[in-house]
């Protein structure tokens, strides 16, 4: 009798290490090869929503340079739900980036417009804490800090015409792999993959108001991370703007942004489903412009909350942004 108790605890305890070694698996397995189990590897695209709204349409004269400085902070969160599988997870997400876009016009014309290119590097630090597992078992707490240079993204060519008072400017961006990766951990700052992305940005400034419209829209293109087996799917975005620039330099107005995945995750890395990501975001934008050694540098802080999001990180965004132009003689 006594050993037949004592056979049914041992029966218990076993039941419930396994349970618990089950837990460990699974999460090991999200957060290993499944742990982008939102749209987009790692739950976010390969463009950041909201770069490029202001005076999304201008080009510059041919022998400037313009910098742009852009600091970010985000703080993201999102419920993550494997349907048919039993296993939720809760992830939290707080990155900072400090990017740089450096563009130069040269002389040569095409197509009636100056070419000009650019390089934007950035360097990013990120804090996720992923927490879940199966549904009533117990929950699985992992969180790891990564900080280092993000993948670098280049401009070979940028193209800008004005028409009256529309500007029209174009460009092609390349994502390039640079950034610090590795597939053990739950995030990285680097996405290990290539990506491709033809932009137009539109800019209407009424001269007389000082009333500025912008929308800059890109389509990405992403290629498959070769050491995770998953390729993302391509991305729309639309960055957008309305402000008025008073005089004096004060800058007043909304800014915003939509994203939406056109197609679906795949990939044999892909193991929970092909995901589809989307999110809208909006908030005020305030700024001043005002000359420095006789350049007009804009100064621009902009906060945005987003909403109906779908399958990715989602949170809100302080924005704060230094334009420099530095024309020729």
């Amino acid at each position: 009798m006594h050993e037949t108790t004592r056979l049914r605890r041992c029966g218990r305890v076993f039941i419930r290490l396994s349970r618990i070694g089950a837990v460990i698996l699974v999460l090991a397995a999200v957060c290993g090869s499944g742990r982008r189990a939102a749209a987009s590897e790692f739950g976010v695209s390969s463009y950041r929503p909201g770069l490029m709204d202001l005076f999304a349409g201008y080009s510059f004269p041919p022998g400037s340079l313009f910098v742009k400085d852009l600091f970010l902070y985000q703080d993201a969160r999102s419920h993550v739900v494997a349907e048919g599988q039993g296993i939720g997870f809760h992830i939290h997400n707080v990155a900072y980036t400090d990017a740089l876009f450096a563009a130069y016009a040269t002389k040569i014309r095409i197509f009636g417009s100056y070419w000009a290119l650019a390089v934007l590097p950035q360097v990013r630090i990120t804090d996720q804490t992923i927490i879940g597992g199966p549904v009533r078992l117990p929950h699985i707490k992992q969180t790891s800090t990564v900080a280092g240079l993000g993948d670098l993204i280049v401009l070979p060519y940028l193209l800008g015409w004005k028409f009256g008072e529309f500007h029209l400017n174009t460009d092609l961006m390349v994502y390039m792999p640079t950034g610090s990766y590795d597939r053990q951990r739950i995030i990285d700052i680097g996405d290990n993959r290539w990506a491709f992305e033809p932009d137009v940005g539109v800019t209407w400034m009424h001269e007389r108001s000082g009333i500025e419209a912008s929308v800059f829209i890109g389509y990405t293109v992403n290629t498959k991370n070769n050491a995770s087996h998953y390729l993302s799917g391509d991305e729309f975005h639309a960055d957008f703007a309305l402000v008025e620039h008073f005089p004096h330099g004060l800058i007043l107005g909304m800014a915003g942004y939509a994203f939406q995945q056109t197609t679906g995750d795949s990939g044999s890395g892909a193991i929970l489903g092909p995901f589809k990501g989307r999110v809208i975001a909006l908030g005020p934008l305030t700024g001043v412009t005002i000359p420095v050694m006789r350049h007009p540098v804009t100064f621009t802080f902009k906060y945005t909350v987003e909403f109906e999001a779908q399958n990715r990180l989602t949170g809100n965004e302080l924005w704060l942004t230094v334009n420099c132009p530095f024309f020729a003689n």
